[in-house]
């Protein structure tokens, strides 16, 4: 994989769907940013994150349009997986640190590959451990810290069931009250209908579910 520290996406508005008629901006001041980036692992994805894949183009784009003037102490990135393992949680700290620890793509990439298992894909359980996690943050919880929430996936679940469905629609629903946004990019085209209505059911205000088919997906819009 190329340097995907690239994934440093931020946090905001995302814009393909608005809900309310006042959306946030993004500005330099001191207030603090988490932003979560969830990546399929899966071998399902592999072909997309891969180093001239769809996805890793993508997150590349993000980042050069977004986070190349934003560094602040105060802003935290979350990287998490989704394959084969319940442990979602991979890494967390500020973009500087990120570039520190992994100062080039082989190391990075070894790391995210010493931590999946691409013979599975948790995608609902994956999805709520992560947003319950950045939803459990003092800042975010207290709305010091705005946050968001971006998913690159196919969305194809091997591992779903009732109890999993029931628990990443309550996550849903506990960081709809935080006014969190939530984004998700590359979904099999077959699932896009219902993950919007996940989201809007789960009362999540700025959302973005775009499929595998958009040539170049919407970046969240924070003008």
């Amino acid at each position: 994989m190329r340097y995907l520290m690239s994934l440093l996406i931020v946090v905001g508005v995302c814009g393909c769907e608005k809900r309310h008629e006042s959306p946030q901006t993004f500005v330099s001041d001191d207030s603090e940013y988490k932003v979560a980036i969830l990546l399929d692992l899966s071998g399902s994805f592999e072909h997309m994150m891969c180093d001239d894949g769809k996805a890793h183009q993508f997150a590349m784009r993000v980042l050069d349009h977004y986070f190349r003037e934003r560094l602040g102490n105060n802003d935290k990135l979350i990287i998490a997986q989704i394959s084969g393992t319940e442990r979602s949680l991979l890494w967390e700290g500020t973009p500087l640190q990120l570039r520190r620890e992994f100062p080039s793509a082989k190391a990075f990439g070894e790391f995210l590959r010493s931590k999946s298992d691409p013979r599975g894909s948790l995608v609902h359980d994956s999805i709520a451990h992560t947003v319950e996690y950045v939803a459990s943050d003092p800042a975010v919880a207290s709305g010091r810290a705005k946050s968001a929430v971006f998913v690159l996936s196919d969305m194809l679940d091997n591992g779903v069931n009732q109890e999993s469905e029931q628990r990443v629609i309550g996550a849903l629903t506990e960081y709809a009250q935080q006014n969190g946004a939530v984004g998700l990019y590359y979904v099999d085209q077959l699932l896009v209908p219902q993950w919007r209505k996940n989201l809007q059911d789960a009362g999540i205000r700025e959302i973005c579910v775009e499929s595998e088919i958009v040539g170049t997906p919407r970046l969240p819009n924070f003008e």
